[in-house]
């Protein structure tokens, strides 16, 4: 008798007790509409909502923050062969967007999903190039704009809107 006593308690006491409250709680709500009369009934036509004004807008945007310049590193080192030499070449990559904070954690988090995917397509943009167009300045720009453009060009073919600003070399090495 002892023994059923404690499996009760321990076993069925909890579950009534529960039971109980969540029973004791959903009674002392009272809806605002009674379930069973008709929908017209229970519609309440209100006023449209206007527009916000300016001083609203700018809090709005202060909450959310404007548009800033947002940067996503590349967790990858592009590394390739320089052709027709036995030098190799390594780069690191930033991607630039100009979004509010909000919509930039978007796109990163998109960016961080297809980031495997876009890594040799960033590293064939940078073959067939020599060494001295990796080596100036504007051969790195050339590079930058391709890779930009490149990025921007897929991700709209794979059904996301183009956001890249623009790419910033982090780092590049030419051994």
């Amino acid at each position: 008798m002892k023994n059923a006593a404690k499996i009760g308690m321990l076993y069925v006491l909890p579950g009534v007790i529960v039971l109980g409250a969540f029973f004791l709680g959903h009674k002392s709500m009272d809806p605002d509409v009674d379930r069973l009369s008709p929908p017209e009934d229970s519609i309440e036509i209100t006023e449209p909502v206007p527009a916000p004004s300016e001083e609203d807008q700018t809090q709005i945007e202060g909450f959310f923050g404007g548009p800033e310049y947002q940067y996503f590193p590349y967790r990858t080192t592009i590394i390739g062969n320089i052709t027709g030499t036995n030098q190799l070449f390594s780069f690191e990559i930033a991607v630039a967007l100009y979004e509010n904070r909000l919509t930039a954690n978007s796109s990163m988090d998109t960016l961080t999903e297809l980031e495997t995917q876009l890594t040799p397509m960033i590293l064939d943009q940078a073959l067939g190039m020599s060494s001295e167009d990796l080596l100036s300045k504007d051969g790195r720009e050339a590079l930058k704009l391709k890779i930009k453009n490149m990025l921007n060009d897929t991700l709209a073919k794979w059904g996301h809107t183009p956001f890249i600003h623009s790419v910033e070399i982090t780092s590049f090495v030419v051994t």
